[in-house]
């Protein structure tokens, strides 16, 4: 297994940090902020050691906020800029001390999110000072650098992970929207892919309205990326959606005859690779565009089954043609995903319609 992320914030970052806060602030103590938070670290996951090492900031700084964030704004905007894991908790500074000055927090984001998105700082400001917060994230949607014309997208996704929960951006996707809609022609792809994961976020709760969008951006001159159109569609090509599929140009009913679809081996172990293969015959008399998935019913910790549903290909199947496809998938536990014994069922999904299923059993 790969090696757990938290392990990423180590005795470097902090005495990185360190050096940089007392580098800013004479007054800095910055052995004891090591000694402080390395004792702290062993026992947290990844989201609770960088709120530590922001406790631990504030901790080592003035009790005035805005003394504070003076300074922690000032290590933000130093050079050699700092970054990666080092610079998250200066975003959580703000996160976790910040929410009743968003006088002075808002305008630091600014400066803060170009070291590491402000995407979580954020949701608590516009839980409780929407309107200041959104008009900060409006303005943002015309800076000049893309790490800050991110934010207005990422954090405003109404189901951002890891993020705190912000019900009205779940429940009315529009003012997310109406700041995506200045972003989704920007010439950054990371801002572009922000924009597809939050409409991908809304298509959750609101499929009509991301289909519609899409249909609408594809009117554009010039037309949305389609990278973004189909990154953005995703959860619901996933589940077959019949406006999802029109509007990228895929077959929303597929015509195909299904030979044996072989789920193999029977038997897994961790590590093993499961293979599908499957015959599909044109029974149509004109091209088809087909999306080709798989769900694999995991079984879970109850002994239930979970579905998860995998990308396999798309095809422009011609009038009687025959092709064989084959796809190979490693069985192995993940951090999103523990495997337990027992029977799992595959389905193979055409054009979003269950068409042939199979099953393996696993042994762990």
């Amino acid at each position: 297994m790969p090696e757990p992320l938290k392990n990423m914030v180590d005795r470097e970052v902090v005495e990185d940090i360190a050096r940089r806060i007392a580098a800013a602030d004479g007054s800095f103590d910055p052995r004891s902020f090591i000694d402080d938070v390395m004792a702290e670290l062993p026992d947290l996951e990844l989201k609770p050691r960088i709120e530590a090492i922001a406790r631990r900031i504030a901790a080592g700084l003035s009790d005035d906020y805005r003394d504070a964030l003076h300074t922690v704004v000032a290590v933000a905007k130093a050079e050699p800029p700092i970054g990666g894991f080092a610079a998250w908790p200066l975003c959580t500074f703000v996160e976790v001390f910040g929410v009743d000055d968003p006088e002075a927090s808002l305008p630091a984001m600014e400066h803060l999110t170009k070291r590491a998105s402000c995407e979580f700082a954020i949701r608590p400001f516009l839980r409780d000072h929407w309107d200041q917060a959104y008009a900060h994230l409006m303005a943002f949607t015309e800076h000049e650098d893309e790490a800050v014309r991110r934010l207005p997208s990422e954090g405003t996704r109404p189901r951002l992970p890891w993020g705190a929960g912000v019900p009205r951006l779940k429940e009315d996707p529009g003012p997310g929207l109406a700041l995506i809609e200045r972003l989704r022609h920007d010439p950054s792809d990371t801002v572009r892919r922000s924009v597809a994961n939050h409409l991908n976020d809304i298509s959750k709760d609101h499929p009509a309205v991301v289909v519609e969008t899409i249909n609408r951006w594809a009117a554009d001159d010039p037309p949305v990326d389609r990278r973004l159109a189909t990154h953005a569609l995703r959860t619901l090509v996933k589940r077959g959606d019949a406006g999802a599929l029109e509007a990228l140009g895929f077959t929303t009913e597929a015509a195909v005859s299904v030979g044996p679809f072989s789920v193999s081996p029977t038997r897994i172990e961790m590590g093993d690779r499961l293979e599908l293969e499957v015959e599909l015959r044109s029974t149509a008399s004109e091209t088809q565009r087909l999306v080709v998935d798989f769900v694999i019913h995991h079984v879970n910790a109850s002994g239930g089954l979970s579905p998860k549903v995998f990308k396999w290909t798309t095809i422009d199947l011609q009038p009687g043609e025959q092709v064989v496809l084959r796809k190979r998938r490693p069985i192995q536990h993940a951090s999103t995903r523990t495997y337990h014994a027992g029977r799992h069922r595959v389905e193979l999904l055409v054009a979003g319609s269950v068409v042939a299923e199979g099953t393996f059993d696993v042994a762990v």
